[in-house]
């Protein structure tokens, strides 16, 4: 019987992988410097960036999560718009990635 290996990622994915770290990164950044961000919003960010981690690629849950990032960037738009652009280039990062 062969052994089933994990598919490893290719250079691509990895380099993707890693911009999605970075803009995770600039994205607690940008929330940390944004302090008139109501209660409800910061709590739906937050529980869509717990998905985002630990969520195996192509779960639906990732899907969910780019999803769900997509509307926060557009509730953020007026009011906060660098928190806006730091949200939508995760949420490209996901759909890059196909997560």
């Amino acid at each position: 019987m062969a052994a089933v290996f994990p598919r490893q990622p290719t250079q691509g994915e990895t380099m993707d992988q890693q911009r999605l770290q970075a803009l995770l990164l600039e994205l607690d950044r940008e929330l940390k410097a944004t302090h008139s961000l109501d209660t409800q919003s910061q709590e739906l960010l937050r529980k869509v960036l717990a998905d985002i981690p630990g969520a195996p690629a192509g779960s639906t849950t990732h899907r969910s999560a780019e999803s769900r990032l997509r509307e926060l960037m557009l509730r953020f738009e007026a009011e906060h718009p660098q928190l806006s652009g730091a949200v939508g280039q995760v949420a490209d990062a996901l759909g890059k990635l196909g997560i």
